[in-house]
């Protein structure tokens, strides 16, 4: 047997990201109040940035000032040096209120995020599981499109379908799932015993039906596996949660004051996308900061730092300057797409996707999905986030493509004008909606129904 060594070149494209990349995914990502924060923790952290007072004091419950270690304890060239700017009380004093009033709790979303060095999935999979968890509802269910996703990143829709198999392993275990049976079978491992698991697993499977109409009896029967190792498995299944995501707060319990970041303003019967910059402090470049650089009684190292905090001063604001100019971009081509909403409200909005604006204005889908996530827009029918924007098409019996959002609002329609003594059934709405254009099965009208909060027939009847 002979064995040989060999040495081989080859080429390989990787992309890294440059740390201004870095800076502007990480505040493109972040809401108004926490864009807000973290410019009054950069102010705490660096000297080079001269205080000023914020415009806007507009209440807050919901933000927290990200702060990392480095900002914690800026590191100083050497323990006796003292900067000679920043000294005043006043402005230190600001600062502080500014950045202790910052309170957040957080989201499903940043759990769920903050899970992802933990995990298995390769780095490269990291934008599309933000893609993914930025679709999920507050129950934390996929509300997405599976095929979207796969053609904006080039996978196929068996690869995105895996990886929200493994969303589903994070915790809250569960999120991710698209209904309420894959949703429980996703959290079968939490049961210790297998034979009980595997019951529980065949009452989800197949009498999912009965469950929710309470028909214990007729699964106890169908099944056949003794009485103790029902009950036990009843017990089981009512220790998962079918809506795991409703232990984090959602956007509205989240948000209390929402201050709109971009205005829709009618300019020659163009509604425009104008982004405020009034709800940001200015970030400006403390001039007695940078005169150090001219004092011949500071060190070489002294003069190092000064000019290490000012680059970061300004790479810091050209990250904000240009997610205000990434906003207004993509706020823009929505508004152009959706002109008819700006007249007629929510029931005129096109079918529209993140992948649509996407590639009108050059960027990634996952840059998209960061930036109209937790952003909001003033119109003409009160403030809407930037995602509200985006509606899934719905075919219609002639097979025009509609958005969903026609299709609720005709079905709120249908229930507002039922005979309150006589609601309509899910199965009588179906008809309706199909005479009106829209075929849609009974089961549908009752996940629409649930989106909407509208209860069954039962719960809305009124003797």
């Amino acid at each position: 047997m002979n064995a040989s060594v060999s040495l081989a070149t080859s080429q390989r494209q990787k992309q890294s990201l440059s740390a201004g990349q870095r800076q502007f995914i990480e505040l493109i990502s972040k809401s108004l109040p926490e864009l807000r924060a973290q410019i009054a923790a950069e102010m705490s952290a660096n000297p080079a940035i001269e205080d000023v007072e914020h415009p806007l004091e507009t209440p807050l419950s919901s933000v927290e000032a990200q702060r990392s270690e480095e900002n914690d304890e800026p590191d100083f060239p050497d323990d006796d040096y003292e900067p000679t700017v920043g000294k005043d009380e006043e402005a230190a004093e600001r600062r502080m209120a500014f950045f202790d009033n910052q309170v957040k709790e957080e989201t499903l979303q940043e759990h769920l995020l903050q899970q992802l060095p933990l995990s298995d999935l390769p780095r490269e999979d990291y934008p599309i599981v933000e893609v993914l968890v930025g679709d999920l509802d507050d129950k934390g269910y996929y509300k997405g499109s599976v095929a979207d996703v796969a053609m904006a990143f080039g996978r196929s829709e068996e690869e995105i379908t895996a990886i929200l198999a493994k969303i589903r392993d994070f915790d809250p275990p569960g999120c991710g799932a698209r209904d309420v049976k894959e949703c429980l079978l996703s959290q079968l491992d939490s049961i210790e015993n297998a034979d009980v698991r595997e019951v529980v697993r065949l009452i989800v499977s197949n009498h999912l039906g009965d469950i929710l109409s309470g028909r214990i009896s007729r699964i106890e029967q169908s099944l056949a596996v003794g009485r103790e190792r029902f009950k036990e498995a009843v017990l089981a299944l009512r220790s998962l949660d079918g809506r795991p995501g409703r232990q984090y707060p959602s956007e509205r319990e989240r948000v209390e004051f929402v201050n709109p970041e971009v205005h829709a303003v009618k300019e020659n019967g163009r509604w425009i996308a104008v982004v405020d910059e009034r709800s940001l402090p200015g970030i400006r470049i403390s001039e007695k900061f940078k005169s150090l650089l001219e004092d011949s009684t500071q060190s070489d190292e002294t003069k190092k730092y000064v000019k290490e905090r000012i680059a970061s001063a300004v790479a810091f604001r050209e990250a904000v300057e240009k997610r205000r100019e990434t906003i207004r971009q993509i706020s823009q081509e929505i508004f152009d797409r959706q002109q008819p909403f700006f007249d007629k409200g929510l029931a005129a909005l096109s079918p529209l996707t993140e992948v649509d604006v996407a590639k009108a204005v050059g960027l990634h889908p996952a840059t998209v999905s960061r930036t109209v996530r937790d952003k909001y827009a003033e119109t003409p029918f009160g403030t809407m986030e930037l995602r509200k924007f985006f509606a899934t098409a719905v075919k219609t019996a002639s097979g025009e493509e509609v958005s969903q959002q026609s299709l609720l609002e005709k079905l709120s329609e249908i229930v507002d004008d039922e005979d309150v003594s006589e609601p309509y059934s899910d199965e009588k709405i179906a008809a309706i909606l199909s005479s009106a254009g829209f075929p849609i099965k009974r089961r549908t009208v009752a996940k629409y129904r649930d989106k909407l909060g509208i209860p069954g027939a039962s719960q809305r009847r009124v003797r």
